[in-house]
């Protein structure tokens, strides 16, 4: 993108931002003020992160390292650590989900137990657990593990059942591998079981994507998500671009495949649940992000709290030595005005692609006369419609809320992360 360009962007971001939450909410995330603390919750969730890999996918932005035995012991007791400084300051909070991420957590199974025993301890814990794994990483132990610790929701990140997309990806592991994972999860009576595949892959054919639907349907896979090539100038790809034939896909063939997977979904009674997953059923739905608040564990993780944002440091020997010490890992915060909350509340609605008609006034008060005039544009446009009480986006809705939110949400973490990434502490970020 040309400087001009980039210059006209952010232009035009900045005016969509003021009409939307108006002047007073700051884009700076900067440290904490010193006498910060989190306010006391009755309840929120948790967000896990387990920063171990065996091999980085080059596509992979998310905080991670190389996994080594010997860091498990200082990441189980600085995550330990984190959970005590958050239950001294918020309270025994009821815990509405436990959301399990990485890295690999599967990696560190015996960890993850051991903070989530402490998270019993000092929490009302009532809602489901949720974990990601690699099919190269599940075996008949791991899942009884699982099981045993109390997970109920598992995602696995298959991406594709064609060699050829695997090896693209840089994924280490053939079909088969998924396969054999996809049926050890699907037979051990987890609540949902959902599968992670991309799509408009160079090379990749709408039947393509549409085969590996029917395929993680066929072994199980009560939910599918679904997602195109994200290259994040600081992930491997974008800083290296060692795969040189992996880009960012057209948007002719993003539509596409997008619209082949919602009439693949359509006809074989998987419903929407976000503008990327499709579940089937009364299964629980498996989500990563569409938590009301929640509170990040672990080096790189990020919480919604009422009051806003904050972000642990990205750096693991900071965030172990901080935590250890009886400290915070918090290296960056951007509070919330007023209106922000409201709006927050509303985008991820969007992405739900669902809107309770009945919430929006409480949600957004004063800001909701302006909110229900562009959901009249929506609806107008053909992108919306109004039924039993939700507003809810259409195919088209949703292929083009998907695709401001790569250019606006994966902008602003790609800012952030580039950053927070270089510097364990940084002064100042403006996304």
């Amino acid at each position: 993108m040309s400087r001009l360009s980039h210059s006209l962007s952010d232009f035009v971001l900045r005016q969509i931002r003021n009409h939307f939450v108006g002047p007073d909410q700051s884009w700076v995330f900067r440290p904490p003020p010193s006498d910060w603390s989190p306010q006391p919750a009755e309840r929120t969730s948790i967000y896990l992160h387990v920063p171990f890999c065996r091999h980085f996918c080059p596509y992979c932005p998310y905080t991670k390292i190389p996994f080594d035995k010997s860091l498990l012991e200082p990441y189980t007791t600085a995550a330990i650590a984190e959970v005590d400084w958050w239950a001294d300051r918020i309270g025994p909070a009821a815990i509405t989900s436990i959301y399990i991420g990485g890295g690999t957590p599967t990696l560190a199974t015996d960890s993850v137990e051991r903070v989530l025993s402490r998270v019993r301890q000092r929490f009302r814990v009532n809602g489901d657990i949720c974990i990601e794994t690699n099919p190269s990483d599940v075996d008949s132990e791991t899942v009884k593990r699982l099981r045993a610790m109390g997970v109920s929701l598992v995602s696995l990140g298959v991406q594709s059942f064609r060699e050829e997309m695997l090896t693209l990806l840089g994924r280490d592991y053939l079909p088969i591998a998924a396969d054999r994972a996809l049926g050890l999860l699907a037979d051990a009576g987890f609540l949902s079981i959902n599968a992670d595949l991309m799509f408009a892959l160079p090379g990749q054919s709408s039947l393509d994507v549409t085969s590996d639907l029917a395929r993680a349907a066929q072994l199980g896979a009560s939910q599918l998500t679904t997602y195109p090539l994200f290259t994040f100038p600081y992930s491997k790809v974008g800083k290296y671009l060692n795969l040189k034939s992996v880009r960012m896909p057209d948007l002719g063939t993003r539509r596409a495949h997008y619209r082949a997977i919602n009439e693949w979904t359509a006809g074989h009674n998987f419903e929407r649940v976000s503008v990327w997953g499709y579940k089937k059923g009364t299964v629980p739905r498996y989500s990563s992000v569409t938590r009301g608040s929640y509170i990040g564990i672990g080096p790189g993780a990020g919480s919604l709290l009422a009051d806003g944002f904050v972000l642990n440091t990205f750096d693991f020997n900071s965030w172990s030595e901080q935590t250890t010490g009886g400290r915070t890992a918090l290296a960056l915060r951007l509070p919330f005005d007023a209106k922000m909350s409201g709006w927050w509340w509303l985008y991820w609605r969007l992405y739900d692609t669902r809107i309770p008609l009945d919430e929006l006034d409480q949600a957004l008060a004063g800001d909701a006369p302006k909110a229900r005039r562009w959901l009249k544009i929506f609806e107008q446009a053909g992108l919306a419609v109004r039924r039993n009480g939700f507003f809810e986006l259409t195919e088209a809705g949703a292929f083009w809320l998907h695709l401001a939110q790569n250019y606006f949400a994966l902008n602003y973490v790609n800012q952030l992360w580039t950053q927070a990434g270089l510097d364990p502490w940084p002064q100042a970020i403006t996304i």
